[in-house]
């Protein structure tokens, strides 16, 4: 096929747009780039394409220029797609000789670099040392290399890998080259950990500007580290002031200057100089923050938590020291992610990507599939022909691929973009507002309003949470209004990771690569099987599990709960961190007494402000003396538990879609009609029972049906444009599968299918925190749930019904081991509180 002149004129502009020298910070794209590749797109699209050959640099073309606007529009999981596809079109096209290097190509290198930056954004040191690796393998000029080396040696460094940062220094010894050499000496310096570091440590530090901003920024970054360990905090101090300006005058993006913010904050704490660190903290905090709301994957997300955990840290610890139980409960409850699931970003040009002559596949993680650490499978299978950093030819000859590109592009293709939160208030204190508004464009900060977290607030006492690095930031309010605040070093408490640990075994939502617990290594006797342990009541095994978590509860919540009576308990609202979602509270015993927390009081579990205000903005009280229709049961869809008897309350639904049941099978499509007829927030029941889906992502986690088909926690966020959610809930609904609540992640936000649930319109859910078996047990108290529940006018509100039957299932628990009656057969029936205690009221 012809290559037309208009063809011509487009390659031409497009590779003159690619010469183009890219700014080392800031926006990307200029209007003529974005035009050309808009050209390029357009030409694409058409269905009279050009020959194979000049299809493919118009490929690779419109994906190195698409790329940038894309990445200027917030939306990494695209332009990482972008890149990835133009990188794979000029490494087929360039193929090393037999047993040769990579060829030297600077459009691939640079393309390495554009995407070793979006990971420096989100903190994923190893995956951006490795894109920087891969850059410098394809840069010919001397000095690219130094810097795409020394850029790769500093993240590393970020990473704690000092012998591979020795490594790669090795690389860049004796450099002449002025900015080159001084990188050298102090990243030497500051690896050696054997002398302090003397007053000349720092000198030559802005030399290392000339090599790139981010060497630069992190080079400092790792400098004031080492030197404040060193007793040089001062020093320290003025090396960040310095650089701080710098940036400043270079108008740096916004995430290298919370970099230094960060360490600046870390530091001042330990010098106890709180009110400095506290304001350079939420400055960093809203910089850092803000890049996780950008299209990219929960990986990445998580990733960027983890590295601004210092900054959380910083703050908590500041807020308390410095007495301001506003600020803490503002922060705990600003570490909630106040966020709702956008969408699932979708990738538009998987055509084009097939055109680079690499096979794919993509979706979301298999939750089935997990390695040794937890860790769920990649959504990606690499393929056949270019695996990871190997040649796919016998002789060496085939396509040698950076690990890093199979990375960028799973990340692209498991890429979900979350609404900005809006940052919470207490009591008109919002120290987070005016950092986030400077930390975003004006046209998004014009508009940012905090939300009050005293609006949310339920009656009764709120108990908030929050660790990080192994302290426990709590805070409790009475009826709205503060009532003590505190921290907890959890170190103190010998058994109360072993014993998380093992609840965590039994809950596939608690990710425990999310938690930010102290380091530990088990000891003997350091295992805790709960299954086994809770068994017999007052046995050993099961106080040391319930008194441990017991521990946890601060000291205003335990003479609360103490002057509480059986007959007026104390109506608590528990606010967990993500270590703690995993934790039976109705069996927890209260410190000083042998009662346990569900003996004293009512027990609710809290989402987050956003769910917690739009659940209060909806008028679903029922009518006096009305009756509660069982309005729908979607039980074991898929086939794969149990049969449910015959006389089980749960067949007697208005419409009850099961495997095979009279109402047809309960696939998506059934349940979304059967859904939508009754409309959200409908007086009425929903029941759902079924083995949980559960993800890394919460936004993946799902509900399983049949045929085949999922309801994926995420949807229940959704909406149409007129404003009806995509899964419309009416006002009772019963989760009863694995850890149904799905928790939550990072600091906890509400995510998962109980918050999801809520936001679709539910007033009152009940859930799970735990895996649940499946037994005879089990089925008998989801029928006493659904009876409960249809029966709202007498029991009062879904806390106080699930309360009454936990506590008896307490009073049933106890009988049953004081016989001496097996609770651990594979035939479970009587009331093992692995199952009933897990079950808690949203």
């Amino acid at each position: 096929m012809r290559f037309t002149a208009y063809e011509r004129a487009l390659v031409v502009a497009g590779r003159i747009a690619r010469e183009r020298k890219l700014p080392a910070q800031g926006h990307l794209s200029t209007r003529s780039t974005r035009w050309i590749a808009s050209r390029l797109d357009a030409r694409l699209d058409r269905p009279d394409g050009p020959s194979a050959r000049r299809q493919r640099e118009l490929l690779e073309l419109e994906g190195f220029l698409g790329g940038l606007g894309i990445a200027d529009s917030k939306d990494s999981g695209n332009a990482g797609h972008s890149w990835v596809r133009a990188m794979l079109i000029r490494i087929t096209d360039h193929l090393p000789e037999p047993g040769a290097l990579p060829p030297k190509d600077r459009h691939l290198a640079r393309l390495y670099e554009l995407l070793g930056r979006e990971y420096v954004r989100y903190a994923d040191w190893s995956t951006a040392a490795e894109c920087f690796t891969g850059a410098a393998l394809h840069w010919a000029a001397p000095r690219h290399v130094r810097r795409t080396y020394a850029q790769m040696v500093v993240l590393t460094m970020k990473e704690g890998d000092h012998a591979a940062a020795r490594d790669g220094l090795e690389i860049i010894q004796g450099a002449s080259h002025g900015p080159s050499a001084a990188f050298h000496r102090i990243a030497a310096r500051i690896l050696d950990p054997a002398p302090l570091l003397d007053a000349n440590a720092a000198d030559g530090i802005e030399r290392v500007h000339d090599l790139g901003i981010i060497p630069y920024t992190y080079l400092v970054s790792c400098l004031a580290e080492r030197l404040a360990a060193d007793a040089q905090p001062e020093r320290a101090l003025g090396l960040l002031t310095a650089a701080r300006a710098r940036l400043a005058a270079d108008r740096a993006d916004d995430w290298l200057v919370g970099e230094l913010e960060q360490a600046a904050a870390g530091i001042w704490t330990s010098l106890e100089r709180y009110e400095e660190a506290l304001g350079v903290a939420l400055s960093a905090w809203a910089k850092l923050d803000a890049q996780r709301y950008r299209a990219c994957s929960h990986t990445q997300r998580l990733s960027l938590w983890k590295n601004f955990g210092p900054t959380r840290r910083a703050a908590l610890v500041s807020a308390v020291a410095l007495g301001d139980e506003r600020t803490v409960a503002e922060l705990i409850e600003s570490c909630r992610l106040q966020s709702l699931l956008g969408a699932a970003v979708e990738i538009e040009d998987d055509e084009k990507l097939a055109g680079s002559g690499f096979e794919f596949t993509s979706g979301p993680a298999d939750a089935d599939a997990e390695d040794p650490d937890g860790e769920s499978a990649e959504a990606l299978a690499p393929p056949a022909q270019a695996p990871q950093e190997e040649p796919a030819a016998a002789d060496g000859s085939g396509p040698v691929v950076s690990s890093a590109v199979f990375t960028a592009l799973n990340d692209a293709l498991n890429s979900t973009l979350l609404h900005f939160p809006e940052p919470v208030s207490y009591q008109g204190t919002a120290l987070l507002l005016p950092h986030y508004r400077t930390a975003l464009p004006p046209k998004e900060a014009q508009g940012l309003a905090a939300r009050p977290l005293d609006d949310a607030l339920p009656e009764g006492v709120f108990w908030s949470t929050h660790i990080e690095d192994g302290l426990l930031f709590w805070f409790v309010a009475r009826d709205g209004r503060p009532a003590g605040y505190g921290a907890q070093d959890l170190r103190e408490f010998d058994r109360i990771k072993p014993v998380l640990l093992g609840l965590a075994g039994h809950s596939q939502s608690s990710e425990r690569k999310t938690w930010s617990l102290f380091p530990y290594k088990r000891g003997p006797g350091d295992f805790y099987e709960p299954f086994t342990q809770l068994r017999s009541w007052r046995s050993a095994e099961e106080q040391i599990v319930t008194r441990t978590i017991g521990q946890l509860l601060p000291p205003p919540l335990v003479e609360a709960l103490r002057r509480a009576g059986a007959d007026e308990p104390l109506r608590l609202t528990i606010s967990a961190a993500r270590e703690l979602t995993c934790v039976p509270w109705a069996i927890t015993m209260i410190p000083g007494t042998e009662e346990r927390l569900i003996e004293k009081a009512v027990l609710r579990m809290w989402t987050s402000t956003p769910t917690q205000l739009r659940r209060a903005s909806r008028a679903c009280g029922l009518p006096p003396g009305s009756p509660v229709p069982f309005l729908l049961a979607c039980d074991n869809p898929d086939g794969s538990l149990r049969e449910r008897t015959a006389d089980s309350v749960v067949n007697e639904a208005a419409v009850l879609l099961t495997a095979s049941g009279p109402d047809g099978p309960g696939t998506k499509d059934a349940l979304l009609a059967a859904l939508h007829k009754i409309g959200p927030s409908t007086h009425g029941v929903f029941f759902y029972r079924g083995h949980g889906v559960h993800d890394s992502d919460p936004a993946w986690s799902a509900l399983p049906l049949a045929e085949e088909t999922y309801v994926q926690s995420g949807e229940l966020f959704g909406a149409f444009d007129d404003g009806t959610p995509f899964l419309p809930m009416p006002t009772r609904v019963i989760l009863s599968c694995c850890s149904s609540s799905t928790a939550s992640a990072l600091g906890g936000e509400g995510m998962g299918l109980a918050a999801g649930a809520i936001h679709s319109g539910a007033d009152q859910v009940i859930a799970t925190s735990l895996d649940i078996r499946d037994a005879s047990f089990t089925e008998a108290f989801e029928d006493l749930l659904v009876r409960g529940m249809l029966d709202g006018q007498r029991t009062g509100d879904h806390a106080d019904l699930l309360r009454r039957l936990q506590l008896r299932m307490l009073t049933e628990w106890k009988v049953f081991s004081v016989r001496g009656e097996d609770l651990d057969g594979e035939e479970i029936r009587d009331p093992h509180p692995i199952i009933w205690a897990s079950f808690q009221a949203y």
